[in-house]
């Protein structure tokens, strides 16, 4: 019996409920507090750190003494999204809504992989949830009496929205793969526009049995070029399974001609599946301003679309959404144990069993804030953009890569923008920014994100991979001074490698 009440004392019960919401309080404040600090990060990891608080070979039975030793000893290494200085992604996670959201859904577990007994009102809530973004960019919408009904699934995570698409995809080439398996692979090939493709649609392929079976077409302004399109379509026409087009890619968040593509493809190769990788762009939707920017999407066969980038919703939460909704009996599955019912959204979530309430997140904030809100909240985030992009094309040192549809600008330091740049001042040009950006990083003052990308605007030198600096930005926090104090630091930094140079 002794061991019992040891044991027993390490769980929530009655006895230690008070103690718990004073700790539950210390917790709070302890989040708060970090999100709440201007810089991106406090410390930065070195070789000879003291991590051994990190390993688990000891226990700390004493939990408010393991919270402050995690407070003093991990959170200065967390990177701080929310920061408005943290401009290289736009994952805030900063609303009120979706804060709420996180904490509520753990605390009340609920497990969407069934309605009746495991999440009767969470299922309902996550299908409302689904609705309500279909109805926003532009598919039908209907009362819902079955899993068939439903036509969208919550996931993890882009790469898990975009996989199942793949998957859908897949199935829709040939409905007995999964039964039969995959027997052909050459013949489910996808096509991606050249250097923007988001890397899980290559991965999915493989994790799917296909190999790598991506067909790259080639772009301009980082949109697929159209004619080029037509050749692969026609050329390939009886081994294509999908093709991928972006609502704002992942590097420049450039919107692809969504109508175009659509039309094209459906009009060549009518039994392709379309699907539209709009993790960014599904967010213009709400905006009455910019919401012709992506039209034409409702002509996709599906959608994905990630709310943990662009709604200030913490980690992680996407939503893929198809066109017709009894198409997700291509990748239904069915058991006895605990999916057999009419609505166990657990028949139609492939690579998932059990699955927490995210789709809580998303809902309070679509409530709290409503589409009106959002769209407000969108329509600021683009000004900023725009503000951030005359202001590099100001300079007289930095150069502007791109006019971006949504809120990517990628620019570089180039110190003297008059002085024309010849090809072996290219990669001087790339040393210095990817100096600028480990310097950036180091300080934890602000960040900025950094990649490789095919110059094809002819910008700097066409052809050539370039390593821009990009900004991207998510937080209603973030303000004009802070954009102003941001390109006087790139600017400093460019002139003191220069110098070193």
């Amino acid at each position: 019996m002794d061991n019992e009440n040891e044991i027993s004392k390490f769980f929530l019960s009655s006895e230690n409920v008070k103690d718990m919401k004073t700790i539950a309080n210390d917790i709070l404040n302890m989040g708060l507090d970090f999100k709440l600090s201007e810089k991106v990060s406090q410390k930065k990891m070195k070789e000879h750190d003291d991590l051994n608080f990190l390993s688990l070979e000891e226990s700390i039975d004493n939990l408010p003494q393991l919270l402050e030793e995690f407070r003093e000893k991990v959170i200065p290494y967390c990177t701080n999204f929310s920061s408005p200085n943290f401009m290289g992604f736009p994952d805030s996670g900063n609303s009120l809504g979706g804060l709420s959201g996180s904490l509520l859904s753990d605390l009340l577990q609920q497990n969407l992989i069934n309605a009746s007994f495991c999440a009767p009102v969470a299922t309902i809530m996550e299908i409302n949830v689904i609705q309500w973004l279909r109805k926003v960019l532009g598919y039908s919408t209907s009362d819902v009496h079955n899993i068939m009904e439903v036509g969208g699934i919550v996931t993890y995570g882009g790469t898990g929205s975009n996989s199942t698409a793949m998957l859908l995809a897949r199935e829709n080439k040939d409905g007995n793969t999964l039964e039969l398996g995959v027997r052909n692979p050459r013949n489910y090939k996808v096509i991606v526009p050249k250097g923007i493709g988001h890397y899980s649609i290559a991965s999915s392929l493989k994790w799917l049995g296909l190999g790598n079976n991506i067909i790259e077409v080639p772009t301009e302004n980082y949109r697929y070029n159209l004619k080029k399109l037509r050749e692969a379509l026609i050329n390939h026409s009886n081994e294509i399974m999908a093709v991928v087009a972006y609502a704002g890619d992942s590097r420049t968040m450039t919107i692809d001609n969504l109508s175009e593509v659509a039309d094209l493809v459906k009009t060549l190769t009518p039994n392709v599946w379309l699907h539209c990788d709009a993790c960014h762009g599904f967010s213009l939707a709400f905006s009455k301003k910019y919401k012709d920017r992506i039209k034409g999407i409702e002509k996709f066969d599906s959608i994905s679309t990630d709310p943990h980038k662009v709604l200030g919703i913490p980690y992680c939460i996407s939503v893929l959404l198809v066109k017709t909704p009894q198409s997700l009996n291509l990748i239904h599955s069915q058991s006895d144990l605990i999916m057999n019912e009419n609505l166990a959204l657990g028949q139609t979530t492939p690579f998932l069993g059990s699955k927490s309430w995210i789709s809580l997140k998303l809902w309070l904030v679509a409530k709290h804030l409503g589409s009106e809100k959002i769209g407000a909240m969108v329509d600021k985030r683009i000004e900023l953009t725009n503000y951030l992009q005359d202001l590099i094309l100001k300079s007289s040192k930095l150069i502007l890569l791109n006019r971006t549809d949504i809120n990517s600008v990628m620019f570089m330091y180039i110190g003297d923008k008059h002085q024309e740049v010849s090809l072996s001042s290219v990669q001087n040009i790339n040393n210095i920014n990817k100096s600028i950006y480990d310097r950036l990083k180091d300080e934890g003052i602000y960040y900025l994100h950094q990649f490789p990308i095919i110059d094809n605007t002819e910008t700097i030198y066409r052809g050539f991979e370039l390593c821009p600096l990009r900004f991207m930005s998510g937080n209603p926090n973030l303000t004009i001074e802070e954009l102003q104090k941001m390109v006087i630091e790139v600017e400093n930094l460019g002139d003191r490698f220069v110098g070193e140079s």
